[in-house]
């Protein structure tokens, strides 16, 4: 419930795309700001604690406990990223660091929250 079902094989670490380099062409992924749905949320810290979702503008970072989520400052798990991030597992490892701000939230039909991160 709530995720996009965005998972692929090559989302995950090990994993090989089909040209066998899982890059983007000499683009340095790890350095790059984007944006994304996040997935359970429902199931998250802040929609357990609230009963809602972040406001547009909540400020937000990327913790990696298992899998990446979207934190508030204080550390509490809104939402997972999509899989498709899973790179920025390694990037965080060595030593990058994102923030973020909610961009769209929503309660209704079903919990939702998108958010921009950037390099901090």
């Amino acid at each position: 419930m709530g995720s996009t079902r965005s998972s692929n094989f090559t989302d995950y670490s090990g994993s090989r795309s089909n040209d066998g380099t899982g890059g983007t062409g000499g683009v340095d992924r790890c350095r790059q700001a984007f944006s994304c749905p996040l997935e359970e949320i429902e199931l998250c810290d802040y929609f357990i604690t609230h009963a809602t979702v972040p406001p547009v503008g909540t400020e937000l970072v990327i913790v990696h406990q298992k899998r990446l989520f979207a934190a508030t400052q204080q550390g509490v798990k809104v939402g997972a990223l999509p899989t498709s991030f899973n790179y920025l597992a390694a990037c965080m490892k060595d030593g990058i660091h994102y923030v973020g701000v909610v961009t769209a939230s929503g309660i209704l039909p079903v919990p939702a929250v998108s958010a921009d991160f950037t390099v901090q």
